[in-house]
């Protein structure tokens, strides 16, 4: 996004702890917005996944506050999102945070929703962008676990930006990460 504009998204749970709607605002200051990833015209959503499928790079920054304490972190990241030959998707996260860390999920695709092994998914929706989540966010507070909530926009083709937010088993946020990355 250029100029003086924002995106916002949120999820709204139901009482039992899965997404029961999904609100995403594109604001400007313009009287006009001139926002387009480059994947607005992706409709289906096979477009919506080869438009994330990839290897992307980028840095990321971490925010913690509050009763955490202050404090400020930065990564580099890579992220591989492909498809193998039985048509699954495998993602895998490679960070220098923490002295190192990779993660990596099996996952398949279905009407707009990744949902990968492990209890995690991600919403397909318009013009490049995704939210993720657990697919119970309440069965991780009942797990007694810490849970995130994710979303991602393209900026442009080949450009996209990640906003994670994490949280603890109260629902209180623990930390806020920004994260730039460039298709490759």
């Amino acid at each position: 996004m250029e100029g003086n504009s924002r995106m916002r998204a949120f999820h709204v749970l139901n009482h039992r702890g899965i997404i029961d709607m999904i609100g995403v605002f594109h604001e400007s200051r313009e009287k006009e917005m001139t926002y387009s990833s480059g994947f607005d015209k992706f409709e289906n959503n096979e477009e919506k996944i080869n438009a994330l499928l990839g290897r992307w790079s980028g840095h990321s920054v971490t925010k913690r506050s509050g009763f955490y304490g202050t404090t400020i972190a930065e990564a580099d990241i890579d992220l591989m999102l492909e498809r193998d030959e039985n048509g699954q998707l495998i993602q895998e996260i490679n960070s220098t945070s923490g002295g190192g860390t990779s993660i990596r999920w099996n996952g398949t695709a279905q009407d707009g929703l990744v949902t990968f092994d492990g209890g995690f998914q991600m919403t397909l929706l318009p013009g490049g962008m995704y939210l993720a989540c657990p697919t119970n966010v309440a069965k991780s507070v009942a797990e007694t676990q810490s849970f995130f909530l994710e979303f991602s926009w393209m900026e442009s083709p080949g450009k996209r930006r990640r906003l994670v937010r994490t949280f603890d088993v109260q629902g209180v946020v623990v930390s806020t990460t920004y994260i730039n990355e460039t298709k490759l």
